[in-house]
């Protein structure tokens, strides 16, 4: 089952318009290794930090 954490993150994603491809690129990560977290089949160490911090730098960016 996916954490809690993702679930607000996609919520987040979806009313900010980014993509899990560009959360992706953000952290220099493949795009399967985010669904595979996002989705809760892998709960790496720091995951949720690493992942709002790209979250957060796409959002800075966009105009």
């Amino acid at each position: 089952m996916p954490a809690q954490w993702t679930g607000e993150l996609v919520g987040r994603m979806h009313n900010a318009g980014v993509t899990a491809k560009q959360l992706a690129a953000a952290m220099g990560k493949n795009p399967k290794y985010v669904s595979q977290v996002m989705n809760g089949h892998y709960s790496p160490k720091n995951a949720e930090q690493e992942f709002n911090e790209a979250f957060s730098r796409i959002v800075s960016a966009k105009p």
